[in-house]
């Protein structure tokens, strides 16, 4: 059985095929590809990679149970409102990722990702 990190590395392989895969199908025939051409599909291929990647990371960052979260404000516990996405600058531009929602019905507090 592989471990999470096998998992995951895995999960990656595929992702950074078919992120490879989809960027030769759009490019243009070779003897008309300019080097634009090939700027643009390798950008857009490295930030999807990018993105799913970290949305993946951040994924398994998501171990906290809820039960043991508890409000900053109040100290109220933390209940689950769903999961949302996100728009997150990163040192390598904005990234969408989605994580749990969660909000103290005390006193309103939200959180969002969670640690």
């Amino acid at each position: 059985m592989p471990t999470n990190r096998e998992q995951l590395e895995q999960e990656l392989v595929e992702q950074a095929q078919q992120a490879i895969k989809k960027m030769l199908d759009e490019l243009p025939e070779a003897s008309e590809i300019t080097l634009s051409d090939m700027e643009q599909a390798t950008g857009v291929m490295g930030k999807a990679m990018m993105n799913q990647s970290l949305q993946r990371l951040a994924h398994d960052k998501q171990t906290i149970p809820v039960k043991e979260l508890k409000c900053k404000a109040c100290g109220g516990k933390m209940y689950r409102r769903g999961k949302r996405k996100k728009r997150v600058e990163t040192l390598r531009g904005e990234i969408e990722i989605e994580r749990q929602y969660l909000v103290c019905p005390e006193c309103g507090e939200s959180l969002f990702p969670p640690r």
